[in-house]
């Protein structure tokens, strides 16, 4: 597919019923939820051996830990025994031992001890293992699947890859600083189409408008992996915080990748990195986590500006549209939103939601119109 292109008119927006609809939602989970790359967090929240994080991908738990061999695997948190859970939260262990029967499993998910394994004739450790999930590293990002024959991130989304490296070359390395997070009462795609077009922003986020990104060159475009957004930086006299845009050190611009369907990476002006997770909890509850990721794991000056300003800002802001959308969509009255699209596909132009529409059709195999 590469580059997506859309044409000036006017189209309609996904119906009504699709983000009010729980056996729409049910069918998103087994479509799309457990066939696409989640977010976990970054390599360096697991830096040590038997460093852990528990998550919860479309409501199935998931274990991600460091080897002793220094390698990031991720496993179904359930006991091959009897399913049990494993582990909860986070922290660090050498082992993983099973808190019903005690049956113990190392980091590669091999059963190591099982109580009064020799007295059970025919009994063999070897034979018995963690389920495993897929994982990935992408710009030290740690990724999961629960699809095992679903394509690589790094693959699918490569003509992303020479820009990322190029405005977020340390993210590898970088530290969790901070996260800002929310409980939408709205449709994860009510969420996803709001953070994709920038119709709304000049109504909406004045301060990033103003300060952050220049409206007039402001641009998303859709690809086979999700949507991009770009804009120079604006100029020190209208900068909203204290940034240098240095062209050559490639801290200028403003740069978004959206991978459908629930993560972003953001690059803010001054090179200043966070990501976006979204978690669909039920038809019309959606959980936003922010996380910024930064050289330290303490926030400088400069950092601290922006995050504070993003919080109060561009993020508090959004929160009453989404929620206001989606009981507006639960009324019923409107069947299908007009979609506007200028030829230009400028800052002013709905067509990201065309992007996000062919995705999401496409994943949900659904012929387009």
């Amino acid at each position: 597919m590469g580059e997506m292109s859309f044409s000036g008119g006017v189209y309609q927006s996904l119906p009504s019923q699709s983000y009010c609809d729980d056996t729409v939602f049910s069918q998103e989970r087994t479509r799309i939820f457990r066939r696409s790359w989640h977010l976990i967090g970054h390599s360096t929240d697991i830096a040590n051996f038997g460093d852990y994080v528990v998550e919860e991908i479309d409501g199935i738990s998931v274990i991600v830990i460091r080897g002793q061999d220094g390698e990031i695997r991720a496993f179904y948190n359930v006991c091959v025994h009897r399913g049990h859970e494993l582990l909860q939260g986070s922290g660090c262990t050498k082992k993983m031992t099973c808190p019903y029967h005690a049956w113990t499993y190392d980091t590669t998910g091999q059963l190591r001890a099982a109580p009064n394994a020799a007295s059970f004739p025919g009994f063999e450790k070897e034979k018995y293992k963690l389920r495993s999930v897929r994982v990935e590293l992408f710009f030290g990002l740690i990724l999961v699947n629960l699809d095992d024959a679903a394509q690589p991130l790094a693959s699918l989304a490569e003509s992303a890859l020479p820009e990322i490296s190029e405005y977020a070359p340390n993210l590898p390395h970088y530290r969790r600083a901070d996260r800002t997070d929310r409980l939408a009462q709205a449709n994860w795609k009510v969420v996803a189409e709001n953070f994709n077009e920038c119709y709304h922003c000049a109504v909406v986020h004045k301060t990033l408008t103003a300060g952050v990104v220049d409206p007039d060159q402001y641009r998303t475009r859709g690809f086979d992996y999700g949507i991009r957004h770009a804009s120079p930086a604006r100029p020190d006299s209208q900068k909203s915080y204290s940034y240098v845009a240095d062209p050559e050190a490639r801290t200028d611009k403003f740069l978004t990748w959206w991978f459908f369907p629930l993560f972003a990476l953001q690059v803010y002006p001054g090179g200043i990195v966070n990501t976006y997770r979204w978690k669909p909890l039920i038809v019309n509850r959606t959980k936003i986590e922010v996380d910024w990721w930064l050289p330290d794991s303490e926030p400088n000056a400069v950092e601290r500006e922006i995050i504070h300003q993003h919080r109060t800002t561009t993020f508090a802001e959004d929160g009453p549209i989404v929620d206001s959308v989606q009981r507006g969509l639960e009324t019923g009255a409107i069947g299908a939103g007009a979609l506007v699209v200028d030829d230009a596909c400028s800052s002013q132009s709905e067509h990201p939601i065309m992007a996000f529409t062919a995705l999401y059709q496409g994943a949900m195999d659904i012929p387009a119109p």
